[in-house]
């Protein structure tokens, strides 16, 4: 037996012959002209079935295509005994131009099928073929179903590894690197970016363009090109580019460009360029998986977004009371806020983590909140102080400290309230405490807030020249300071410290008393 094809029209469909049998058939016009006839019987019969060609040939068709669809048939054609006898044996070989005698020969060697086995066999045959065709058409469901697991298993996984760190919002930068980099080890694209359009309302990463991956091309060009590509976007527009346009001239095949929206407003766009690989069309899989990515990307700068607004106000809280207690004494304005430079200054040269960096600043604006407990008087006291009145202000850090212990943001920042008048010998105060048992903030803040008070006018003596100052300064290092901080602090740039410090100046009133005498 050997199988033929044959449209729904019964015209055989042959691209080569592969041996001298199938030759000896498809040469035959007796054996076209049947297969033609028997099609349109059996697009008639619910099930197309077993017919006799000539004597000796039987044709065991089986339909292709869908169900309600007919694309021709897979015809076994069965050749018996019976044909080595019959009249049609030499026509077939008159046909093919074949040797009667090789041919009778070689069909012996095969051997033919036996007459009465003919119904057996086409039955096994269109059983064998059905069977066959309903596991390639499983196999298929198999594959399509899988690789719809693939996806969204890469789905799931992206978006938990996003969700899982969406809590960063004091580092959006950290963020949308994450997304960038999540995105390009699961898509086949050169680079992944975000070009946000937010101004200065998150610092960080503001409206520069973070990019994963490896464009080939200057940022600040690309971030113009897709700005300029971009510029029409809406909240309901995904650009996919995938012809000759000026999309893919800039920035490669496949370039996808998804809004990122939040409430109703474009804020940025997240772009995947140059696909690599040999389809280069942007599939329907690129498309959800960057939309999903913009959607968690969207919900994220929401929240940075209101987070660094609270943040903002939160210490635009923190400097306007600070402020208030400098304002006690005009020789202190912009005392407290100097510090918390100087310490976040200092803390950055000692290679403090960058969070950390932030958190000693606060410390450093709320150093000398607890001066809120103490006397007008004892703050302004022209002179030397007596001992009850220099007890009392050795009062404030303990005050400031339980002012800030119920505020669950400032728990971190109490240390530095609490002992940044302690000294490095164990000197000082609230808790004479020495050494490295003095927290490092406040160690840190002790040199700042030295720093800035003799650098400053007080009601007892006017500013010193920071020379005098520094060398000052020095000869309580290993005493009051600690030695290593001190290094630190003395190769400090101060020129942002003067700028506020001619601010501040600028706002206090004139002593005409002081100016006098």
């Amino acid at each position: 037996m050997v199988v033929l094809y044959c449209d729904a029209d019964g015209s055989l469909m042959v691209d080569q012959k592969d041996d001298w049998l199938v030759d000896l058939l498809v040469s035959s016009p007796i054996v076209r002209v049947s297969i033609s006839s028997n099609c349109k019987t059996w697009s008639a019969q619910e099930e197309p079935a077993l017919m006799n060609a000539f004597p000796g040939v039987w044709l065991a068709p089986v339909r292709l295509g869908s169900t309600h669809r007919c694309d021709g048939y897979a015809v076994g054609v069965i050749v018996t005994d019976a044909l080595l006898s019959s009249e049609y044996f030499h026509a077939l070989c008159q046909a093919s131009d074949a040797d009667t005698s090789m041919v009778r020969d070689l069909m012996q060697s095969l051997p033919p099928a036996a007459s009465q086995d003919v119904d057996r066999i086409a039955t096994l045959f269109q059983f064998s073929w059905i069977t066959q065709r309903n596991r390639e058409t499983d196999q298929q469901t198999i594959e399509s179903v899988g690789q719809e697991l693939a996806d969204s298993y890469e789905e799931i996984s992206l978006l938990y590894t996003m969700t899982s760190s969406m809590n960063s919002v004091n580092h959006p930068e950290r963020f949308i690197e994450l997304a960038c980099n999540e995105l390009l080890q699961t898509l086949p694209y050169t680079w992944i970016g975000v070009q946000l359009r937010i101004g200065d309302r998150l610092p960080r990463p503001g409206n520069e363009l973070v990019i994963a991956g490896a464009p080939g091309q200057e940022i600040f060009e690309l971030s113009h090109i897709i700005q300029t590509v971009s510029n029409e976007i809406t909240p309901t527009t995904t650009i996919v580019s995938n012809g000759d346009d000026v999309i893919v001239d800039c920035l490669g095949p496949a370039t996808i460009i998804e809004p990122i929206v939040s409430d109703g407003k474009v804020i940025g766009v997240l772009v995947a360029a140059h696909k690599q690989g040999e389809d280069c069309a942007a599939s329907s899989v690129d498309i959800k998986l960057l939309s999903a990515t913009a959607a968690q990307l969207s919900i994220f700068l929401k929240n940075a977004l209101l987070y660094e607004d609270l943040n903002a106000t939160f210490l635009g809280t923190l400097e306007a009371l600070t402020a208030s207690i400098d304002a006690k004494d005009r020789y202190t304005c912009g005392h407290s806020k100097r510090v918390a430079l100087l310490t976040s200054q200092l803390a950055r040269a000692a290679g403090v983590d960058e969070d950390q960096v932030d958190r000693f600043r606060i410390s450093g604006l709320v150093h000398d909140i607890g001066k809120i407990g103490v006397p007008e008087y004892v703050l302004l006291k022209k002179g030397d102080l007596s001992d009850d009145e220099f007890h009392e202000i050795c009062k404030h850090p303990e005050i400031g400290a339980r002012i800030l212990r119920d505020i669950p943001q400032m728990e971190d920042v109490i240390a530095g309230v609490l002992h940044h008048h302690e000294r490095f010998d164990g000197g000082g105060y609230p808790h004479a405490i020495s050494g490295h048992d003095i927290p490092l903030v406040a160690r840190m803040i002790s040199l700042a807030d030295t720093f800035d008070a003799m650098s400053s006018s007080r009601t007892y003596r006017d500013a010193m020249t920071r020379n005098i100052v520094l060398e000052e300064m020095k000869r309580g290092v290993g005493t009051q300071f600690d030695p290593a901080l001190s290094a630190l602090f003395f190769a400090l740039d101060f020129s942002e410290w003067e700028q506020l410090m001619i601010d501040h100046q600028e706002g206090v009133p004139v002593d005409t008393e002081r100016k006098a005498a």
